[in-house]
């Protein structure tokens, strides 16, 4: 697996409940370690690397600087699918609708968020 230039790791109330969340959606989670203090798990997406998840108390507790950094901060991520109608009719019924499909500069967008705030905008894949 190629790394990505910019891994996400998102601070997540409950990381079980998160994984369960993404894996509706299409996301494979790798297992965890045997450490039940370290819950950090990462997630691919038609198996390339997509984020990493971590209960935000060891966030907080690995990077302090992020003490006070709400869960679902400021901010948005893009996941970019082979089929655009057909993966966003599939997750429709498992996600909040922040933004329904509409179209962008040629571009078909739709935008959902996930349990803990973290607002995802799907996008039809490029070749360019």
């Amino acid at each position: 697996m190629k790394p990505p230039a910019i891994a996400p790791c998102l601070g997540v109330s409950d990381t079980q409940a998160t994984v369960d969340f993404y894996e509706k959606l299409g996301f494979t989670a790798l297992p965890a370690g045997n450490d039940p203090d370290d819950d950090l798990r990462i997630l691919l997406f038609d198996g390339e690397f997509a984020l990493m998840v971590y209960r935000d108390e060891h966030l907080r507790g690995w990077l302090p600087v992020l003490k006070d950094t709400p869960v679902g901060a400021f901010g948005m991520f893009y996941l970019a699918v082979d089929d655009f109608d057909t993966y966003v009719e599939r997750i429709r019924s498992w996600v909040t609708v922040q933004k329904d499909v509409m179209e962008h500069h040629g571009d078909k967008l739709f935008y959902f968020t996930d349990p803990n705030g973290y607002v995802i905008g799907v996008n039809q894949k490029r070749t360019r």
